[in-house]
């Protein structure tokens, strides 16, 4: 293949008589080394050998050149000429040396001007040679716009191909993507519904659970407090009865020991002793109604922890049916979002 040059523009440099040198010392070359060898009765193949030698040596010149670097085209075309050239040369110098001949010795000269022309041919021959030669060399446009084409309609159908197969692997996941978020939204759908039902399950157990234990135990604390108080009230009833007796029996001997000397004042003790025994009556009626009121207050604490207990599983039969309607206003957000996806 050529090798271009930036220097060059359309296959000619920047000085064309530079350019040009090469060629016109290869035909002055082959044009005066052939008619020196013509001269010298050199052999014919000698000739023809040294007009070959000459053409091959412009042809390696001119393309392997720093500066020249013609193009194989413009190669082969001055090989074809030069070869031409030669021939004429050698044609002209055999012509001129028979001309120049004796008529005498004319007849003689045939052989020897039928070897002038296969000396002329040969350079002839070896022009057109090189410039076939060079020819094969020559970079051909077209064939490279032709494969250059026939490459990017290849690269062209290998990418719509491998479009085509891209396409159909992002429309597969983009359908796999669809499907797996709709098996993810109904395993989370599943769960919740799972969660809630347990939840409720579990409050409403727990309330269960709860309230007859807070009404036993309000009961039993309630029982155990007024049987508390039942008890204190009654042992201090009973020591302050025993108090009052001990202290009337008491006043009772003081007063009959006094009563022989003060009568009036025995009286009077007598009465102080009835008062008494006034007061310790009131005094253990006064416990009695204590004793009623203690047991009513205990009988209204057990009426107020089973309202308690009552109340408290309304408020957890209210809240299993507010987790009820959560889980309905998820089931119906759920479709809108897969919708939205």
């Amino acid at each position: 293949m050529a090798r271009g040059d930036p220097d060059r523009l359309y296959g000619r440099g920047p000085r064309p008589m530079l350019d040009s040198l090469p060629l016109a010392l290869a035909f002055l070359a082959g044009t005066v080394g052939g008619i020196a060898l013509k001269l010298a009765q050199a052999p014919a193949l000698l000739t023809a050998g040294f007009a070959a030698a000459v053409l091959v040596a412009y042809a390696l010149f001119s393309y392997a050149a720093t500066r020249l670097r013609l193009d194989t085209e413009t190669i082969g075309d001055n090989c074809y000429y030069l070869g031409f050239l030669f021939t004429l040369t050698s044609l002209a110098v055999t012509l001129y040396f028979v001309v120049e001949a004796a008529p005498e010795t004319r007849a003689d000269l045939i052989p020897q001007v039928i070897s002038g022309f296969g000396v002329a041919l040969s350079s002839t021959i070896v022009g057109v040679f090189l410039r076939v030669l060079m020819m094969q060399l020559r970079v051909d446009l077209d064939l490279r716009e032709r494969r250059t084409r026939i490459e990017l309609d290849e690269a062209a159908r290998r990418f719509r191909s491998e479009l085509g197969v891209s396409l159909g692997r992002v429309k597969n996941f983009s359908t796999e993507s669809l499907q797996h978020a709709s098996e993810r939204e109904d395993r989370m759908r599943e769960a919740m519904d799972r969660l809630m039902a347990q939840m409720q399950v579990e409050l409403l157990n727990s309330a269960a659970d709860f309230g007859p234990a807070l009404r036993d135990a309000m009961r039993a604390q309630t029982d155990q407090v007024m049987a508390d108080v039942t008890e204190a009230v009654r042992e201090s009833s009973t020591a302050a009865c025993e108090a009052i007796r001990q202290a009337m029996t008491e006043l009772a001997q003081v007063a009959q020991a006094f009563s022989r000397d003060q009568a009036g004042a025995a009286q009077a003790v007598a009465q102080s002793v009835d008062s008494l025994k006034a007061s310790a009556e009131a005094l253990a009626l006064g416990t009695e109604q204590s004793l009623a009121r203690l047991n009513a207050a205990a009988t209204g604490g057990a009426d107020w922890a089973e309202s308690l207990g009552a109340r408290i599983e309304a408020e957890t039969e209210a809240l299993g049916a507010a987790l009820s309607n959560a889980a309905r206003r998820l089931d119906q957000v759920a479709p809108q979002g897969s919708g939205d996806a």
